[in-house]
């Protein structure tokens, strides 16, 4: 099962859970809760963080750091939890994160949110389907709300309607064959990265399955099959990415920029942080406290409440620097 947490002061957290099936229908039932009236939390941005991990490790507390500088900047924030690998595959992740910004949408105001300042935000895996959810719901309205297995889609919320796309250290080039082999020699098995993206574990429906996980892959298909498309229904986009990232090559945010401008759609903007590894900007940094510039970042492109200037500064050291730079050299990612 997964769970929502928008929290919209210290003092005041909604959440919902949601049952999730395995085999088409995605949502059973779900909590209801009551949100506290409060004219201070109105219209508010609100941010749909979506985590990384591999496909694999992906949990919503992952996003609680950057969650909570979001927070203090005004910001509802709602973290969204998927069904990581092997309980899914990349369909129903990109399918389940879609349902998850459906959710948000639906109640953005109840939430203290401004519905027409939804943006989505993905780090890592998070990155590559957030940006795969944006595209598909676009495809799925093209077909009617149904999916290439003939299941319904989430009909409350459209891509074009959203504010806008933020990936942080996101992979968005998954059909490209040496961001494959990157990953086979840091440990995610190019045999298991298969299985993930559906083409089968030995790669046999690898030239038919990656590129449709694969949103370099598909804007270029959208744009060649409908001109114009792409420009006509993506929100604006952010992506950032740390130059020392050795995890998801920071090219893949570069290529996937290359790849919307390509297609006219010039609403990209690109953040490239020296020094900044795949986890720094959305770890260290909140721990180490101070300045934060992803957090300035992306509160210059989602902006504040009522025109108020929020993206400028600080927030509270959480762990003795010395502590935090032991523990960073010890980090996998």
């Amino acid at each position: 099962q997964s769970v929502y947490s928008c929290t919209l002061r210290k003092t005041d957290t909604f959440r919902v859970t949601f049952r999730c099936g395995f085999h088409g229908t995605r949502v059973v039932d779900a909590e209801n809760a009551a949100v506290h009236e409060n004219s201070v939390n109105k219209n508010r941005p609100v941010v749909i963080f979506v985590t990384g991990g591999m496909w694999i490790i992906g949990y919503k507390a992952w996003g609680a750091l950057l969650s909570l500088t979001l927070m203090r900047r005004g910001y509802v924030v709602a973290s969204l939890d998927y069904r990581n690998f092997p309980q899914g595959t990349v369909g129903d992740m990109a399918a389940d994160v879609g349902l998850g910004i459906g959710w948000v949408v639906r109640r953005a105001a109840s939430l203290g949110g401004d519905p027409s300042k939804v943006f989505v935000m993905g780090q890592s895996a998070g990155a590559h389907l957030s940006a795969l959810a944006l595209l598909r719901q676009t495809e799925w309205e093209k077909r009617g709300y149904l999916n290439g297995n003939g299941v319904s889609s989430s009909k409350d919320w459209s891509s074009k309607d959203l504010a806008g796309f933020v990936g942080v250290s996101g992979v968005y080039g998954v059909d490209n064959p040496d961001l494959i082999s990157h990953f086979d020699k840091k440990g995610l098995y190019k045999e298991v990265f298969y299985a993930i993206m559906e083409a089968g574990f030995s790669g046999s429906r690898a030239g038919e399955a990656l590129p449709r996980s694969s949103p370099v892959a598909l804007v270029h298909e959208f744009e060649s099959n409908n001109p114009g498309v792409i420009r006509a229904t993506h929100p604006p986009v952010l992506l950032c990415h740390g130059e020392a990232d050795t995890s998801a090559p920071p090219s893949e945010s570069a290529a996937y920029a290359n790849a919307l401008r390509a297609c006219g759609f010039d609403d990209v903007t690109e953040r490239y942080y020296p020094g900044k590894t795949h986890t720094d900007p959305f770890v260290t940094d909140p721990i180490l406290g101070g300045r934060d510039a992803l957090a300035e970042d992306i509160a210059r492109f989602v902006g504040g409440e009522s025109g108020n200037d929020v993206t400028t500064g600080t927030s509270p050291r959480l762990l003795p620097r010395a502590f935090v730079e032991l523990a960073r050299t010890m980090v996998p990612f």
